[in-house]
């Protein structure tokens, strides 16, 4: 049986950049439709849930944080018939998370003027892996993302790919939610003792 920890998750945190003020009716809605979409993925009931998803991609185009819940939703719904596939929009997916994220700090250090305090995120002491690059925010937070293709690589059996993308998020674990920075650490553990497992047994079958 599968632990807790190698189910994918859905990326609930809301990216709305009026979320925590100033709200309009526009954004209240869209964090509404967000959670209605939590509690029907929870329960299962994955193709309500796609239906709302749909609904929030429509006022939320090419919203990295929907489109990742929307491929994540369509793939449990199929009954995860091609796990590759998923792998595939989930890096793409990454991958644009990553761009903004990129784009983003640009534009934070060309606004602040040359202030070396704001252009040491992007100085040379910075980690080059790209997890490690992006700007943990709400809306380009790729670490549920990257979770995921990890779960995937583990149902795959493919555990030192899996481990790598963990422990690249191990790294880099302190900005990550309390709740998916656990289901990683567990994840972690779990891979890392399948790994040794079977490094042993392609060993004794030497």
């Amino acid at each position: 049986m599968d632990p807790p920890s190698a189910s994918v998750a859905l990326n609930t945190r809301d990216g709305s950049p009026s979320a925590a003020v100033g709200e309009d009716d526009g954004a209240l809605f869209a964090e509404g439709l967000a959670k209605e979409a939590a509690v029907l993925f929870q329960s299962g009931k994955f193709a309500d849930c796609l239906k709302i998803l749909n609904q929030l991609l429509q006022k939320k185009e090419s919203d990295p944080k929907v489109c990742h819940n929307v491929s994540i939703v369509e793939s449990l719904q199929d009954g995860c018939s091609d796990p590759r596939r998923l792998i595939k929009a989930l890096e793409k997916i990454k991958e644009q998370s990553e761009e903004l994220a990129c784009a983003s700090g640009e534009q934070e250090v060309s606004s602040n003027n040359g202030s070396e305090h704001t252009s040491s995120i992007r100085g040379n002491n910075t980690p080059r892996h790209p997890i490690s690059s992006v700007v943990y925010n709400d809306e380009l937070d790729t670490s549920v993302a990257t979770f995921n293709i990890a779960v995937i690589l583990y149902h795959l059996h493919e555990y030192a790919r899996s481990f790598s993308y963990l422990d690249a998020l191990y790294q880099t674990i302190e900005p990550i939610d309390e709740g998916t920075a656990l289901r990683i650490c567990l994840l972690l553990l779990d891979v890392a003792l399948l790994s040794h497992n079977a490094s042993r047994s392609s060993v004794k079958g030497i």
